[in-house]
């Protein structure tokens, strides 16, 4: 598609936020609080819809939109969108205390179906600064980022070390010790067992798995085979069988009589029925393709198979386009360099002498009317921006404000002192009948919130405000500030606009020199004064004993750091370490497309009725996407730090858990017991390991921390079979290690899988504490009825 389709796509999406923010807001305005469940379904069921739509349009138009500065704004205006999407999501999750919610009467209301608003491969993906992305992309190829240098030790003569000539020992060196040394020297070493890796190439791969596919199809069929001839079999025997039970029970006389029956005329019998049997299906099949073919031909029917290449066509083009928008990115963030450099080349000298003339002019006006200096600004506040801007006092306004003080001082010295300590006493008193007012009503606050707080059979929805206006009304002013003035149709090739860099560069170093200037300044500033004091005191003035508390030797003291015990190791050689150690891994490329089902149609009634049905396949997709892509693909929002996926053996847990990685573009930090047994052994071993671990996944976000059969790291008896993997070590750190140090900025998942589907184990021990998601799939049907589906075969065949 051209640019010209997507510019006005967006011009139309942009329109529906607008509509869409809108009507939500006036919603808020006129919205009462609901108790009925099922009208706060209905109600927030077609904003949830709406929202759900929109969403895909922006994500579209965000994936495509190739102008790099554009980007940003849009970027605004879909995270917006997004957070209110998820805002909805969780009011649902409460109204419907499940992960899975069905609104099917609004979208009745609509004219939709649960396609319409299903978010499928949202391209939602946080971009990384180009360097670590390089880094992503190096090790996916199978690089090296990081080689650490070899040390070299040059041996050098000890003193008192050389041995006599002659080969004489050393006398200090006993025949007993010597002959020890000798049988430690022949005891034979152990041998190193070095495993053989088998390094295939894509082509043997390929190979490998064709031959499993056809080794899986050929067992299909022969089993398919056995059991239709056993069936054919067990008729023909039982036939036999029941014909000799009718012979035990008849008379000697009949029994003759049916033994002498004329073989030949059975056999004719038998060969009339099967040819009219075959010819009636034969006919039936013709007539059946006949129809079929008439149906066909005047579009009452679609064949079953068709040809994927438009949609081919359309992934291609898709591809050819992303691959323009990240070279044009490529040109943005080189031209941002350039133009930096190019700026602190030419620009920068001049503009330091400038901002330095300023400051001493500032410097001698105040000396020359009123023979002091002011106070440098500090720097917190923007140092002498202030100055420039007037936002400081003027020699008039301070000599103004110390006479005005001076007078209070004359004024109040004539007053008892009762009386200002009277004064004095009747503030303290009315500050503190202002805190205590404050602090009842803090209290009156928080008795009413805790008297909202009702059981959880109980529901009250109200309309609060969305987490995600500051962002809109930011992405909108942008929008209104700098694209409505510009022409996209004038920049056909989506390039970036050079003026735009120049004047936010210039912004950003005119604040770096000014800066610099500012401490360069207030070394002036204290050598000026030094030497104003100096001719007060050879004039026979007294020294100014209010001297000016300098920031000089000291800070603002402020909570101290925690100490990284890897600050002096580049990320490049942390990275290289995990992926050495297996713990950072590659995944194979998966769609969410290729896990298959359907949505529940009659689920909605079903809620409606107080029951709470297991979701089906696809709504367990949903809640993925939900719950584990989208999240991850917004700049700041209160995400869930933790999902475990649970569901029956062999029913695409892994496959849902590797479309998640490549829908996310994550870094996978694969922390199975499997792999990490043996690996930093140790309490200090395991703090290191939980510190690398939450460092890096923060560094090279999008993250996912990943833990296949994740009941095992948190069993209450671990199995004999497993001991040596010792899997409860991780467990016990993962909580106060690694989920509580994740923010509200940090783009890290926490997702495990497990079989256990009612987590409810004796051995197994799992809270909300751990996970904050549950997405469990219990109803083993669907997934049966989906892989029999999947073979063509009927589930109610019997093999």
């Amino acid at each position: 598609m051209s640019f010209g389709y997507y510019t006005k796509w967006w011009i139309a999406s942009k329109k529906q936020l607008e509509d869409l923010y809108a009507s939500d807001a006036a919603w808020r305005k006129k919205a009462k609080p609901i108790t009925d469940r099922n009208l706060a379904n209905m109600l927030l069921g077609g904003l949830y819809a709406r929202y759900a739509m929109l969403f895909q349009e922006l994500d579209t138009c965000l994936d495509q939109m190739v102008q790099p500065q554009k980007r940003l704004t849009v970027r605004k205006l879909m995270d917006a969108a997004t957070i209110r999407l998820w805002e909805f999501n969780q009011e649902l999750r409460k109204i419907d205390l499940s992960e899975y919610h069905y609104v099917d009467g609004s979208l009745i209301e609509l004219k939709l179906v649960p396609y319409d608003v299903e978010i499928l491969h949202p391209a939602l993906k946080y971009p990384r600064p180009s360097d670590v992305e390089d880094m992503v992309q190096r090790i996916n190829r199978g690089e090296k980022i990081f080689i650490p240098p070899e040390l070299i030790i040059e041996n050098e003569p000890v003193e008192g070390a050389e041995i006599a000539e002659g080969g004489d020992k050393p006398p200090d060196v006993t025949p007993e010790e010597e002959e020890a040394a000798k049988k430690a020297a022949k005891k034979p070493k152990p041998k190193k067992l070095v495993k053989e890796e088998v390094v295939l190439s894509p082509e043997e791969i390929e190979a490998l798995k064709r031959k499993e596919r056809t080794t899986k199809c050929i067992m299909l069929i022969q089993t398919a085979e056995r059991a239709r001839q056993e069936r054919i079999y067990f008729n023909i025997k039982k036939a036999i069988f029941e014909k000799k039970q009718a012979m035990k029970t008849m008379p000697p006389s009949q029994q003759k009589k049916v033994q002498q029956v004329n073989e030949t005329s059975l056999l004719e019998d038998t060969t009339l029925k099967l040819q009219s049997w075959w010819r009636g299906c034969s006919d039936r099949l013709k007539l059946r393709a006949k129809e079929v073919e008439r149906r066909m031909l005047i579009g009452t029917y679609e064949p079953s198979w068709k040809s994927t290449e438009a949609y081919d066509i359309f992934q291609k083009n898709l591809e050819v386009r992303r691959t323009y928008r990240d070279q044009r990115i490529k040109e943005y963030i080189q031209s941002i360099d350039d133009e930096r450099t190019r700026i602190l080349r030419i620009v920068a000298p001049g503009l330091m002498e400038d901002i330095g003339d300023e400051i001493r002019e500032w410097f001698r006006v105040w000396y020359k009317e009123i023979r002091m200096f002011d106070k440098f600004p500090p720097e917190e506040k923007g140092g002498t921006i202030l100055v420039v801007r007037g936002e400081t006092m003027t020699p008039k306004e301070y000599l103004d404000d110390y006479e005005k003080k001076r007078r209070e001082k004359v004024k109040n010295k004539g007053k008892d002192r009762a009386k200002v300590e009277a004064e004095k006493k009747k503030k303290a008193e009315a500050e503190k009948k202002k805190k205590e007012s404050e602090k009842k009503k803090k209290e009156a606050e928080a008795a009413k919130k805790k008297k909202k707080k009702k059981k959880p059979s109980e529901y009250e929805f109200e309309y609060n405000e969305t987490a995600g206006l500051p962002i809109y009304e930011q992405g909108m002013k942008e929008h209104a500030e700098i694209w409505d003035q510009r022409n996209d149709l004038d920049n056909p090739l989506e390039k970036h606009y050079m003026d735009m860099i120049t004047d936010r560069k210039c912004y950003e170093v005119q604040i770096e020199v000014r800066q610099k200037i500012d401490e360069a300044m207030r070394i002036e500033l204290e050598m000026l004064e030094d030497a104003l004091e100096q001719d007060r005191i050879r004039m026979g003035k007294k020294r100014n004993k209010k001297k000016r508390k300098g920031n000089k030797g000291k800070k603002k003291k402020g909570k101290k750091g925690k100490k990284d015990p890897t600050g002096d190791r580049t990320t490049e050689d942390l990275f290289q370490e995990l992926v050495n150690e297996g713990i950072i891994r590659s995944y194979p490329k998966v769609s969410l497309s290729e896990y298959h089902g359907d949505f529940s149609y009659k689920n909605w009634d079903l809620r409606n009725e107080d029951f709470d049905p297991p979701g089906t396949l696809l709504d367990v997709r949903q809640a993925v996407i939900t719950n584990c892509i989208i999240p991850l693909g917004v700049t700041s929002m209160q995400r869930p730090r933790s999902v475990l996926i649970a569901g029956p053996r062999q029913s695409g847990k892994h496959l849902l858990a590797n479309a998640i990685f490549n829908e996310t573009k994550c870094v996978l930090f694969d922390l199975s017991p499997e792999k990490t047994a043996g690996k930093y052994p140790g309490p200090k071993g395991m703090k290191m390991f939980m510190h690398l671990v939450s460092k890096m996944s923060k560094l090279l976000a999008p993250s996912i921390i990943y833990f296949d059969a994740a009941e095992k790291i948190f069993y209450k008896k671990v199995p004999k079979e497993e001991k040596e993997l010792d899997p409860k070590r991780i467990g016990k750190k993962l909580m106060k290690g690694v989920i509580k140090t994740i923010g509200k900025d940090d783009r890290v998942l926490i997702l495990g899988k497990t079989h256990h589907i009612t987590v409810l184990s004796m051995h197994v021990q799992l809270s909300s504490a751990q996970f904050n998601r549950l997405i469990s799939y219990s109803d083993f049907s669907n997934v049966l009825a989906q892989k029999c589906r999947n073979l063509k075969i009927s589930v109610s065949v019997n093999i």
